[in-house]
């Protein structure tokens, strides 16, 4: 659900906020734990009484966030998170009655963190889900690149990561860098020999993601799913290798400063990116951008990437073209990166 659909629902109407707290559970189809959570939730008005009062979206991901931030061992709830528990256990009744009795207890101080909070999950699998394209439009030129909803900017550090796809009969390693994203291609293999150069970063947010302040690192680490322990240490790695990556982090709506930004590059290819994050704008938003895009490929050789969610269908789509609605679907994907499948003519 779009963040205009979210607002514009009525205050007191559950039964919209069961519907989301549903679609949200099929997203969460690999964590065994979510699901069962946000399908309780559907069913319990107390709970999505607590849910409505969440302005942002996916309210589901800023209500679980904001429960395993402060989540501690001491807590009865921790006996299912694996970081806090080591021998966690399986998801059951008894672990949706213990958030429940979490968040009750405590609803008013969740909603308060919830309602303060962006959902920004900076996931670098999903750089393996975009190299391939970005590769092949760099060639052997440096290219500048930008992320639209760049959160803490992880994924630009794309260049420095190592990569292992695997696929039916074959596997291929690129990089040396930290982390090593693993992605399935469901194909004949990606077209990719090398790495592309960069010669510029730039990432554009509302409010961009400090990774080196521990209290805004946390809130990322926060956003990742109890059992994707694979995904913490990734993005852990990634946050060390941020460090030493020059990027310049523009605080603003892309809609409005994405021009402004292209115009102060260097001349020089361009690639426009951006990973889950464009949906949840209104449609005004998306079109400014896209008229953006057009403005900037009349002088500039330009490629807009984007991995985003799409309405009806069930697996994000990767297009590229100069507006995102209208672009060529070039392959479906995992959320997170875990596997790519192309659309071959």
């Amino acid at each position: 659900m779009s963040l205009e659909d979210w607002t514009a629902r009525e205050p007191d109407d559950l039964e919209a906020v069961a519907a989301e707290a549903r679609r949200w559970a099929d997203s969460a189809a690999d964590s065994p734990l979510y699901r069962l959570f946000a399908l309780s939730i559907a069913e319990d008005p107390d709970m999505l009484a607590v849910l409505a009062r969440i302005p942002g979206v996916p309210p589901m991901n800023l209500l679980l966030g904001s429960v395993k931030l402060h989540l501690s061992a001491g807590d009865p709830l921790a006996a299912w998170y694996p970081h806090l528990a080591p021998r966690p256990l399986a998801p059951s009744r008894e672990a949706y009655l213990a958030l429940r009795s979490h968040v009750l207890e405590t609803a008013d101080a969740v909603v308060a963190q919830a309602s303060g909070r962006r959902t920004q999950t900076n996931e670098t699998g999903r750089a393996a889900v975009l190299l391939p394209w970005v590769a092949a439009f760099a060639g052997d030129e440096p290219v500048h690149a930008i992320d639209v909803g760049a959160s803490a900017g992880l994924n630009l550090g794309l260049d420095r990561f190592s990569y292992r796809y695997t696929w039916e009969g074959g596997a291929t390693t690129l990089g040396r860098g930290a982390p090593t994203l693993e992605c399935e291609w469901r194909g004949d293999g990606p077209p990719l020999s090398a790495l592309p150069m960069l010669a510029s970063r730039t990432g554009i947010d509302i409010h961009p993601v400090d990774a080196a302040d521990p209290d805004q690192a946390a809130w990322l680490e926060a956003l990742v799913w109890p059992e994707h322990q694979d995904r913490l240490e990734r993005l852990r790695a990634a946050i060390e290798t941020r460090r030493d990556i020059d990027v310049a982090m523009i605080a603003g709506d892309a809609a409005q400063v994405l021009a402004e930004v292209e115009a102060g590059l260097p001349p020089g290819p361009l690639v426009i990116w951006h990973t889950v994050a464009l949906y949840q704008a209104p449609p005004e938003v998306q079109e400014r951008i896209d008229a953006a895009v057009v403005g900037i490929a009349r002088h500039r050789r330009v490629l807009r990437l984007g991995m985003e969610p799409v309405r009806g269908l069930p697996d994000v789509q990767v297009r590229v073209g100069p507006s995102f609605d209208a672009a060529r679907t070039v392959a479906t994907a995992h959320a997170h990166g875990r596997w790519v499948e192309p659309a071959y003519p």
